[in-house]
């Protein structure tokens, strides 16, 4: 993995941005996509996400174990775009612990602190790739 992509996401990712998706699949191939805005990214090869909602994305996740998080940012005038999507694996789903109570923490300084924290997602990430800058 290059250094400057993990960088690149570490800084999107840790910034929660509403323009934060995880997409999966289940066994079927049916895909979900759900926003995630409570997540950190942690060293260069783990996430941890916070679930107080999203059941789809948790079933699909549950089944395959596999997603892409999307980070997707634009300028302004909205003529150029720029991200990441991060390629990840299940790794671990907590209900306690130091990592679910980070995230706790951290839920509670944000807009969804009414909603109680259902689960600590740990991610390994797999591949971390560039979304493309184009001009219109």
């Amino acid at each position: 993995m290059e250094n400057n992509l993990a960088e690149k996401a570490r800084k999107l990712l840790n910034a929660n941005l509403i323009s934060t998706t995880l997409s999966t699949v289940d066994e079927e191939y049916n895909v979900n996509v759900a926003v995630l805005t409570v997540l950190e990214m942690i060293g260069d090869d783990r996430i941890i996400c916070a679930r107080f909602g999203a059941d789809r994305t948790y079933a699909n996740l549950k089944q395959t174990g596999k997603g892409v998080f999307l980070v997707l940012v634009t300028d302004e005038g909205q003529q150029t775009k720029d991200g990441v999507r991060v390629y990840v694996e299940l790794e671990d789903d907590t209900t306690g612990g130091e990592y679910f109570e980070r995230l706790q923490r951290k839920l509670a300084q944000t807009l969804y602190r009414q909603f109680p924290l259902k689960n600590c997602l740990v991610f390994k990430i797999t591949a971390i790739v560039p979304v493309s800058t184009l001009k219109k």
